[in-house]
């Protein structure tokens, strides 16, 4: 299968530098970040498996020319020469952990997703380099990456202490977790330490490793629209144990962070911030996603 519905408003601004953030938009947010970043064109459920069609690049145009914010307001940032990438980096380091959508439950009750910028230059700094760790962290190491900090390489705590059989008769069926041990089982294999908080890693309702592990099950998971979906492995392929610890290790960078991520927003929301009429409404042409060139192919080499 390559694609069930092509989105060319997304592939058209696609590239290198393209970054896409998802969020439920159009639903209330549940425990978890208000926000998520991918570096891949996001399909409707990326954020949560619940029909979040909502996906806000960073650019407008695949050459990273034009960037996705209002025209005024990189220069109301408290930075000198503001770019379009330090204030992504700002925003997720307010709103991609729990921390806000806990804050701001009632508010955020409208579906609304309000974010306080602060004027403090030196808490700016703060919340975009965090926020820069995170999205280097959920890109895969794909944007963002300082080659400078060792600190950057994906790794972590979790190995992979006992082979998944790569034989057809030990495909896993089934996996569980051990609280006690800090043990991850998937079939006949293990992995460990995963905390628990790590296996219950949760983003509005949907619990991220689970849900991994269901989908490359001996049976799967999901619904079953197309004959398309019989075609599977018929034995849990080496490259999957990778994947999974990739993710353990992604996950386990991202809860180290939130802690730092929950005190920054008191300090943004305790100083001063940048009033919403200090922004002009956005054209309503900006709104809608650029138009394509005439016969611009979808897909190509």
């Amino acid at each position: 299968r390559l694609i069930s519905r092509p989105r060319p408003d997304l592939w058209r601004v696609h590239s290198d530098r393209q970054v896409y953030l998802t969020s439920l938009l159009t639903k209330p947010l549940g425990h978890g970040p208000a926000l998520f970043a991918c570096a891949d064109v996001p399909d409707l459920d990326h954020f949560s498996g619940r029909g979040a069609k909502d996906t806000i690049p960073l650019y407008r145009d695949a050459d990273g020319r034009e960037a996705n914010v209002a025209a005024d307001l990189l220069g109301q940032l408290p930075l000198a020469n503001a770019s379009a990438e330090d204030f992504l980096a700002y925003l997720y380091g307010v709103l991609a952990h729990p921390a806000f959508a806990t804050r701001f439950a009632p508010e955020l009750d409208n579906r609304q997703l309000r974010v306080p910028i602060t004027t403090d230059a030196v808490i700016f700094r703060e919340v975009r380099d965090i926020g820069r760790r995170l999205l280097r962290l959920h890109t895969y190491q794909r944007r963002f990456a300082n080659d400078n900090d060792p600190s950057s390489a994906l790794d972590g705590a979790a190995r992979c202490r006992k082979g998944v059989p790569l034989d057809e008769d030990g495909y896993p069926e089934a996996f569980s977790h051990d609280a006690a041990t800090k043990t991850l089982r998937v079939g006949d294999g293990e992995f460990a330490p995963v905390p628990r908080e790590i296996y219950e890693f949760e983003v509005s309702g949907l619990k991220v490793v689970q849900s991994w592990l269901r989908y490359r099950m001996k049976q799967g998971a999901g619904r079953q629209s197309s004959p398309l979906n019989e075609i599977r492995p018929i034995r849990w392929p080496a490259v999957f144990t990778g994947e999974l610890l990739a993710l353990l290790w992604v996950l386990e960078g991202t809860l180290a962070l939130y802690p730092e991520q929950e005190r920054l927003l008191a300090r943004v929301i305790a100083g001063p911030c940048l009033p919403a009429t200090a922004i002009a409404p956005v054209d309503s042409a900006l709104r809608q996603p650029p138009k394509a060139a005439r016969n611009a192919p979808l897909l190509g080499a």
